[in-house]
């Protein structure tokens, strides 16, 4: 038995999901008063400073390049096999994972500035930075779970069948070991967000934002980003999930922030997958 089919795995992970969508709710009830009293206004502060970064087209490309070879072998996959999953799901997590921090570290020395003035902002502590990742993460689920209903539900309405990511499939199969499956659950809460973000929120917003005003860039940026997840039900919701990150970035000016907000969602995604179970 998949240890996502474990009574006491769903019982907690029920649990777990109520309290997300609790505090979600509630952080964007908070939202929603500090605005009407404008004691917060929306603002993208650090608009500007992104764009002083420097990421250039050249950055862009390489950042688009390893991103779609890593995706593109989804397409063509046996998505109904268990052992070439079980033995190369960690070493294709690993590769990513080195091959994409390499590309990072490329830009970073390419620019010859370092990693702090490039994806974070003196003006934001790193402290800072996590409790905005938190707040703005809790408050993003609640909307785009609903979205995802939404999706979903026309999806079905349609007459096709909405599958879930073949992560999640993995995930819940007897075939893959135990330190494979645990391996995948901290690539896609840790190594995931850290990698994506830096990549997509990092070096390519910054670069499409020279040239763009900020709803163009977040929307072509947050168009790749849902692309190269190949799965057709989440493209609006990962457009908007994006977006949102964009905003959050160009607010604080921290990568910090999207990130957490990104491990936040992820796991939260994960939580919300098991309770139904």
């Amino acid at each position: 038995m998949s240890f996502l089919s474990n009574e006491t795995t769903v019982l907690a992970c029920r649990l777990a999901a109520a309290a997300i969508v609790i505090a979600g709710v509630t952080a964007d009830l908070l939202i929603a008063i500090l605005f009407q009293n404008r004691r917060i206004k929306p603002e993208l502060a650090s608009c500007q400073l992104l764009r002083k970064r420097g990421f250039g087209a050249v950055h862009a490309q390489i950042a688009l390049t390893v991103t779609l070879v890593f995706a593109l072998p989804y397409i063509f996959q046996n998505h109904d096999s268990t052992v070439s999953k079980s033995g190369s799901l960690v070493l294709g997590q690993l590769l990513y994972a080195c091959t994409a921090s390499s590309v990072i570290v490329l830009c970073v020395v390419t620019m010859q500035k370092s990693f702090r003035s490039l994806f974070m902002n003196p003006l934001c502590s790193t402290s800072k930075a996590v409790s905005k990742g938190l707040f703005y993460g809790l408050a993003t689920i609640p909307p785009i779970m609903l979205l995802s209903l939404a999706v979903n539900t026309a999806i079905r309405l349609l007459g096709y069948d909405s599958q879930p990511q073949d992560i999640f499939r993995w995930l819940e199969q007897d075939g893959l070991d135990a330190g494979t499956r645990y391996f995948t659950l901290f690539a896609i809460v840790v190594l995931a967000p850290v990698i994506e973000e830096l990549l997509f929120r990092g070096i390519l917003l910054p670069c499409v934002l020279k040239s763009r005003e900020f709803f163009f860039a977040a929307l072509l940026s947050g168009a790749y980003f849902a692309i190269v997840h190949f799965h057709a039900p989440s493209f609006i919701p990962l457009l908007c999930l994006s977006i949102i990150f964009s905003a959050a970035y160009a607010s604080t000016g921290s990568i910090i922030t999207p990130i957490v907000m990104h491990m936040l969602f992820n796991l939260a995604g994960l939580i919300f997958y098991a309770a139904d179970m």
